[in-house]
């Protein structure tokens, strides 16, 4: 005290000025951050329901707030995956969850408040389902306990309504406006309400009543929106609500009721109605502040005539903060122009800034693109084009493989001489998976200009390898073997452009895969890989360090392009080809199969495909595969999400297995080769033990054929591509030797 009391003047004023300074400090900063955050405008999403409008509606300029919307937003076909059948119930429900889902009845009830259900109070019947109370002004999803149960032991514990428990966290609010109800059917259908749903089954405010609908007894509709009290509802909800959800109807309600006009009515009736949304399309952004807000147009139903030519992308459109013209892209599709429905509740909740996590979407990106409805346009056309050719040609290319199979057979049981006839046919076999990837290079959309280049490439490719061959019996093999390995591995590092429009590869509008390589090519590259090289061995064979190095490289080069995540991301592959390689290359190596050596092979085996896990699992979220995203699920649920993966994959080639036509291929193959081994007598069998080296490529093509078949979802697939050339290899090496043996010379 008597040192406090010491102090000069000069120094008190100097110690209260510091204390005041610091105090200043702590103060301030939160006053400015308290101002700034008043002064920030609150972020909104408004969600608008625009069912079966197609893509050509967009392109139609006198719809000139549609075409402006799409044309100078960013848009992307949107692909309409649900864990059952594509209808609005359950894409509704996906939506909501942010992962593929359901909603078991066939429409779910949504309820406002003075609303009834068979004289009964809805909200009363949803506390007594539930024991949940809702609030004044909540809207309720009354089977929400049906939809929860539906989805109890989804994948990766889907949970509809995720989304809106989201936002909740956040402590923003959601609303659905519109209904597609038809009164006159008593049928209510209010199912993209679902989007806006909590988990709970409540929707924070709104109306889905029947006051929204206008009734004309002349109109060919009966029940019609009213517009005016639609956007009167979104004008009071407006401020008070974060994320809207807006079903105008009308165009559910003429499909729904398609079969009862003509021709003539209905097309009418469809363009009143394009009118009103392009109206309604251009009151919202007119009142809509876009400077904070983003406006989505999303199509989840293609008209019925359609999804008969198998048009099965739905669209959806953004305009609003950040929302350039451009197209939409997300690490789920790695695909311009395509996403999921799962990608939306991620996307609109980074908007929102609410933390939201989906082992199956994620936040969507934008790629600036001019002229970006032409050039959607032209990727829709080109997918659907190559989904309706590929059952077409598929079948196809397996009928004349097993019409091959047979003649080869018939002929050399039965006709020896004129068995060398058909020495080209398995060349033609081996040389269709590179000429479906060729054929990617052309933008072709007619189905008979493609068939004609089919075929003359085909012919090329075979005439080619014989061309080139300095040795007639292994060099057109080697040729077309390698040539294909070349060609996937190198559009897979450049993109995957060529297998995105391939008929062997996956389909984008089928969604069992985006990006990488998919089973069928992952069957044609081990396949390839494994017959090629040990043809290659097998021409050089007084080149011991070259064919061992050129083994290595190739082993390696395949597999590192099908285990990277950011290349082939094919888990399934890549261990079926590591599996394979390391067997055909110990044969190669002349080393006997021993239980040690197979203890080394599985240690080698099981820590390379931890490492591809973790190195996948390492990288950002946005930017895993979806091996990366199971190893997220695995840390989030544990064995639950193993023991579902497992129960899948099963499930899927128990599925298969029973039903597509590349179980002919691979049961018609095995047989083939099984009668060729004891028939004729003793040819197959000297042919292997003449040629080891062709002999270790057989039996690794085999056991890669039979991994591929247990280790992948559709292994049936994978494993009837991975036979293909080894079979074919076979039977053009029995015919070489046929038509080579002495009988045959002579005459």
């Amino acid at each position: 005290m008597h040192r406090f009391y010491g102090l000069s003047n000069g120094k008190i004023k100097t110690a209260v000025l510091i204390l005041l300074f610091f105090l200043l400090c702590s103060i301030v900063p939160a006053e400015v951050q308290a101002g700034a955050k008043s002064d920030q405008k609150q972020r909104k999403v408004i969600v608008v329901i625009c069912d079966y409008l197609t893509i050509d509606d967009l392109n139609r300029t006198e719809l000139s707030n549609i075409h402006d919307f799409f044309s100078k937003g960013s848009i992307a076909l949107l692909n309409t995956n649900t864990a059952g059948g594509r209808n609005r119930h359950n894409i509704a429900a996906t939506i909501s969850a942010g992962q593929v889902a359901l909603s078991p009845t066939a429409e779910p009830l949504v309820f406002g408040p003075r609303e009834t259900i068979n004289g009964e109070d809805p909200m009363v019947l949803f506390t007594a389902r539930t024991g949940v109370l809702p609030e004044k002004g909540n809207l309720i999803v009354l089977d929400i306990p049906s939809i929860r149960l539906a989805n109890k032991s989804a994948e990766g514990g889907t949970q509809p309504g995720a989304l809106a428990d989201a936002l909740h966290k956040k402590g923003l609010n959601t609303a659905a406006i519109g209904n597609s109800d038809t009164p006159s059917e008593f049928k209510t259908n209010r199912s993209m309400a679902l989007i806006a749903m909590d988990s709970r089954g409540i929707i924070d405010q709104g109306n889905v009543s029947e006051e929204l609908l206008y009734y004309d007894p002349d109109d060919p509709l009966g029940y019609r929106t009213d517009y005016s009290k639609l956007e009167e509802i979104f004008l009071e909800l407006q401020l008070q609500t974060d994320m809207v959800v807006i079903d105008p109807g009308d165009l559910v309600r003429l499909e729904k009721k398609r079969e009862q006009f003509s021709e003539k009515v209905y097309e009418q009736e469809r363009e009143n109605i394009l009118r009103e949304y392009d109206d309604f399309l251009g009151f919202l952004m007119q009142n809509t502040d876009l400077s904070s807000s983003i406006i989505l147009a999303i199509t989840t139903t293609p008209i019925d005539g359609n999804s008969i030519n198998n048009r099965f992308f739905g669209l959806i459109g953004a305009r609003g903060e950040g929302m350039e013209e451009g197209l939409l892209t997300s690490p789920t599709t790695r695909q311009t122009a395509i996403i999921t429905l799962t990608d939306i509740a991620p996307s609109i909740a980074s908007y929102l800034q609410a933390p939201f996590f989906s082992t199956n979407g994620r936040e969507w990106e934008i790629i600036p693109e001019k002229n970006n409805l032409s050039l959607m346009q032209n990727i829709q056309a080109r997918t659907v084009f190559t989904s309706y050719l590929r059952p077409l040609m598929v079948k196809g290319y397996v009928f004349v493989h097993l019409l091959v199979i047979a003649a080869v057979l018939f002929f050399m049981f039965f006709d020896p001489q004129k068995a060398r006839y058909l020495i080209a046919l398995p060349l033609a076999l081996l040389a269709v998976p590179l000429t479906w990837l060729l054929l990617s290079l052309l933008p072709i959309t007619n189905m008979w200009l493609y068939l004609l280049l089919f075929v003359v490439v085909a012919i090329a490719l075979v005439l080619f390898s014989l061309l080139l061959a300095r040795n007639r019996n292994f060099d057109p093999l080697i040729i077309l073997c390698m040539a294909t390995v070349f060609g996937i591995l190198l559009d897979t590092v450049t993109g995957g452009y060529l297998q995105k429009y391939a008929v062997l590869s996956y389909d984008p509008m089928g969604g069992a895969r985006y990006y990488g390589i998919g089973n069928e090519y992952m069957g044609v590259l081990l396949g390839a890989s494994i017959i090629g090289i040990s043809l290659f061995v097998h021409r050089l064979q007084n080149h011991t360090t070259l064919k061992y190095l050129l083994i290595s490289i190739i082993f390696i080069s395949v597999l590192v392009v099908l285990g990277s995540p950011w290349w082939g991301s094919n888990f399934g592959g890549f261990t079926s080809s590591l599996i394979a390689f390391i067997f055909t290359f110990l044969l190669l190596l002349r080393i006997q199969i021993r239980p040690r050596n197979i203890l080394i092979m599985m240690g080698v085996v099981g820590l390379l495909c931890v490492g591809v896990f973790i190195l996948d699992y390492m990288r950002p979220p946005e930017l895993r595969s979806h091996f990366g995203q199971f190893a997220a699920s695995i840390y989030q649920s544990g064995f639950s999400a193993i023991k579902e993966v497992v129960v899948r994959k099963v499930s899927m080639n128990y599925k298969l297995i029973k039903s597509t036509i590349w179980t002919r291929v691979l049961l018609g193959s095995l047989l083939a080769l099984g009668i060729l081994f004891y028939r004729p007598v003793g040819i197959f069998r000297s042919l292997l033990t003449k040629n080891p080296a062709i002999a270790a490529g057989f039996s690794g093509s085999i056991l890669g054929a039979f991994m591929a078949l247990v280790l992948n979802d559709s292994g049936i697939v994978a494993a009837a591509t991975a036979i293909i050339f080894p079979s074919a290899t076979l039977f053009y090496l029995v015919l070489r030797e046929q038509a080579m043996s002495p009988s045959n010379l002579d005459s």
